[in-house]
């Protein structure tokens, strides 16, 4: 049976938000907002779609979600059927993504759209919860899978310009 104890459900809906402001700190560019979501060691897993692609430590993976999304028009994370695993001050949690990411360009579709779900370890800080480790699987996309190549050269460009 679920263990519906206060502690629990409140641990449940404060894991919740932290997965609510990740979304929200991405697709309104609080980096700041997207930094507070993680442990200071956190490992971030995106090697489904970069291969490769595994970053550590907050302040790297901050940086590295800067690069990938400022360049972008717009982009929209809904992350949604949260599954909550808690024991103690640790937990593992599930949840769905539905990416939308935007590129206004003449070269193609203006759109990629991702989606899959985020794997996470989570734990209790003196802060709260926190992503400690997580990874992303990509169960299907559609769209231009290029336009993070040319936000990333959009970026490069403001750059140079400056």
């Amino acid at each position: 049976m679920t263990d519906l104890t206060l502690q629990t459900l409140l641990d449940r809906a404060e894991i919740s938000d932290v997965f609510h402001r990740y979304a929200l700190g991405v697709d309104t560019r609080d980096w700041v907002m997207f930094r507070s979501c993680f442990t200071y060691d956190v490992v971030a897993d995106f090697s489904s779609i970069w291969p490769g692609g595994i970053w550590a430590g907050a302040d790297e993976w901050t940086a590295m979600g800067e690069k990938l999304i400022n360049g972008l028009d717009a982009t929209q994370h809904i992350i949604t059927n949260h599954t909550h695993d808690i024991d103690g001050d640790t937990a593992k949690c599930t949840s769905y993504l539905h990416a939308q990411h935007v590129f206004k360009n003449d070269l193609g579709s203006n759109h990629n759209v991702l989606a899959g779900y985020y794997t996470y370890d989570m734990v209790r800080t003196e802060d709260g919860w926190k992503i400690k480790k997580y990874s992303l699987t990509v169960t299907w996309a559609t769209g231009n899978a290029a336009v993070f190549d040319m936000a990333a050269e959009r970026l490069k460009n403001q750059a140079a310009a400056e």
